[in-house]
């Protein structure tokens, strides 16, 4: 299956038309990841972000010492993204939970998108803007759990 298929069969990419699918798949690479692979440790530079194409991947932070594990991202969802968005170093680590194929958009790659495809680029940054808001309420809400516990 191509690129652009793969991206159309997920929720995330609904909103794309065939041609900015086609267009977004010409500026992805892909990569495969062996099972517990490192993809990319917490403060590494943040370049690119991947979609999962096959397997699954857990994000994480080292606290105290222990794994604590933030994501399971699985086929046809993202992760790494805010590299696209700051280009600041990771906030978290990535590891392959099994064999994993991704596929990769840099940062440069986005930058191509935005100067010669505005269109794609901004429905790309309308699907990080979701994801990223649904996390953030994910998040409070921990927060909630949290001081409960605290208080």
């Amino acid at each position: 299956m191509g690129v652009a298929d793969f991206l159309a069969e997920h929720k995330k990419f609904e909103h794309f038309g065939e041609d900015d699918l086609k267009v977004l798949s010409e500026e992805c690479t892909e990569a495969a990841f062996k099972k517990d692979e490192i993809i990319f440790p917490e403060g590494s530079p943040g370049d690119k972000m991947y979609v999962i194409r096959q397997g699954s991947v857990k994000v994480f932070k080292k606290i105290k010492n222990n794994e604590t594990t933030l994501a399971i991202v699985n086929p046809g969802e993202f992760f790494g993204e805010m590299a696209l968005l700051d280009g600041g170093p990771r906030s978290a680590a990535a590891k392959s939970i099994e064999d994993t194929k991704a596929l990769i958009i840099s940062t440069q790659n986005f930058e191509n998108l935005r100067e010669k495809q505005p269109q794609v680029a901004l429905r790309i940054m309308d699907v990080l803007v979701r994801t990223l808001s649904t996390r953030l309420r994910q998040a409070n809400k921990n927060l909630e759990v949290i001081s409960f516990w605290i208080d």
